[in-house]
């Protein structure tokens, strides 16, 4: 929030103001009174993991173009890799499995066995296409009162409807 203050001025202040704190906080009501974070004070390790994180993001956009091309997908939310990821890979892409489908914009990811080297499979993704995200969930038609929409979606729409009837 500190960071993009400058240039994002209005969210940075809102992010900011809901950013918990322990309630004998000493830092500013506001994002514009915080002084921008020290040189070093983040993990050295974080650019070459997000650097190795795209690389494998490349090669899986590679084989969505493919299966594009063969006509076994439509767009990207219509699949669902499954990446064997190499020696070198695995551990990264295991810390990160939650969060995988959402940098390589597909409904599902799997990671399979190892490999030597990251082999990766497209093929369609099961279950329904959610009417608002468009990602494919097999929870598509689970819930009662949002019969058309995913897990993601219903618990959203849930959040958003308690908030309107305060």
């Amino acid at each position: 929030a500190r960071i993009l203050a400058p240039i994002l001025a209005f969210t940075a202040d809102e992010v900011w103001e809901h950013i918990p704190r322990g309630s004998e906080s000493d830092s500013p009501v506001s994002v514009h009174l915080a002084t921008f974070p020290a040189p070093g004070h983040y993990d050295t390790d974080l650019i070459p993991r997000w650097n190795r994180l795209f690389a494998v993001r490349e090669q899986v956009l590679g084989e969505l173009e493919k299966a594009r091309t063969a006509k076994t997908i439509g767009s990207s939310l219509e699949a669902a890799v499954v990446v064997h990821p190499s020696a070198e890979d695995a551990e990264l892409l295991e810390r990160y499995a939650s969060q995988l489908r959402y940098l390589f914009i597909v409904s599902q990811v799997e990671l399979g066995s190892k490999a030597d080297e990251n082999r990766i499979e497209v093929r369609r993704a099961d279950g329904n296409k959610c009417e608002r995200c468009w990602n494919y969930s097999t929870r598509v038609g689970e819930f009662e009162k949002y019969p058309t929409v995913c897990e993601r979606c219903a618990a959203a729409l849930e959040e958003i409807e308690r908030g309107t009837q305060r």
